[in-house]
């Protein structure tokens, strides 16, 4: 039986201390994300795959959507049977670094496919977000997947913060984000697009990808028939979604508009546990009025490739 988790980080798995146990703000606890992801060995972050990976199998998954930053989940997802695609990661506001960062990823991703067990389970790129990448980041590294057939991954309109953010180049009530990405991410003089997400990446032809959109809660209708119209798949992690006050994704408006939807755990750092069956059983209860069982059952039963 196919048993499709689309979005996890396993990296993450040893940081479960950060999942909140009951919904907090999504500014703080990406703060914290971020210190805590600066002072990680590699024998940490390797162990950390490799119980990610086991929990995954011991709940049954078939396919799965993972992200790596460091590209140390690469070969233990080759070799470990199961199918989907695991993403490489890239940041970068400042324009040189973005270039470079990308760059390496390409290299990564490339020699992947010459990896004996690529096939099954291939190797693409995730482009973060639309507040940490540079606009040609964004898309040059579209473009690219366009013309090399590379799977593209973005978490795009997620919060409300990250809305703002793009709207008015401020998180609201907070400047630590702006100060946080300058350090680790070349931030020097963001000018805001001035437009939200989906509108962003729409402007710089990245939707042309046809990406996976990871999260796609603070969408509008207008949003939700652009992804539509352009072919592009969104994945829906609930739990993740109300454990960090993103809001309610109106997943019964994608399904309405034809918009193919996966669900996905996140990592364990934002969400209680990596079985997507137990995703599933939150979505029904959070879509209870406006969708049925069957229906939000389906989207863990189709195969992520």
């Amino acid at each position: 039986m196919i048993l499709t988790n689309a979005h996890t980080h396993l990296e993450l798995t040893h940081l479960k201390r950060l999942c909140p146990k009951t919904p907090v703000d999504f500014v703080p606890w990406l703060r914290r994300l971020i210190w805590e992801l600066r002072q990680r060995p590699e024998p940490v972050i390797q162990a950390s795959i490799e119980e990610g990976l086991a929990l995954l199998k011991a709940a049954g998954v078939t396919h799965v959507g993972d992200i790596s930053v460091t590209g140390q989940s690469v070969i233990p997802l080759l070799q470990s049977g199961l199918k989907g695609v695991v993403f490489l990661e890239v940041v970068g506001l400042s324009f040189q670094m973005a270039l470079e960062r990308f760059e390496n990823a390409k290299r990564k991703i490339l020699k992947a496919k010459d990896h004996p067990d690529y096939g099954v389970m291939q190797v693409g790129l995730s482009l973060h977000a639309p507040y940490s990448c540079h606009p040609e980041l964004l898309r040059l590294g579209a473009m690219w997947c366009r013309q090399e057939k590379i799977p593209l991954c973005i978490h795009a309109a997620e919060s409300p913060a990250e809305t703002s953010f793009l709207l008015n180049g401020e998180i609201p009530s907070t400047s630590w984000l702006t100060r946080r990405l300058a350090a680790l991410l070349g931030f020097n003089n963001f000018q805001a697009p001035k437009i939200p997400p989906i509108p962003y990446l729409a402007s710089l032809e990245v939707l042309e990808a046809r990406p996976l959109l990871v999260h796609a809660v603070q969408v509008t209708e207008e949003d939700i028939r652009l992804i539509a119209d352009t072919g592009c798949t969104v994945i829906h992690c609930p739990r993740s979604n109300h454990l960090l006050s993103c809001g309610r994704m109106p997943l019964e408006k994608f399904l309405s508009a034809g918009v193919p939807v996966y669900l996905g755990s996140d990592s364990l750092a934002s969400s209680p546990s990596l079985d997507i069956r137990e995703e599933a059983a939150f979505a029904r209860h959070l879509h209870e009025d406006k969708l049925t069982s069957e229906q939000i059952d389906a989207l863990i039963h189709t195969p992520l490739i």
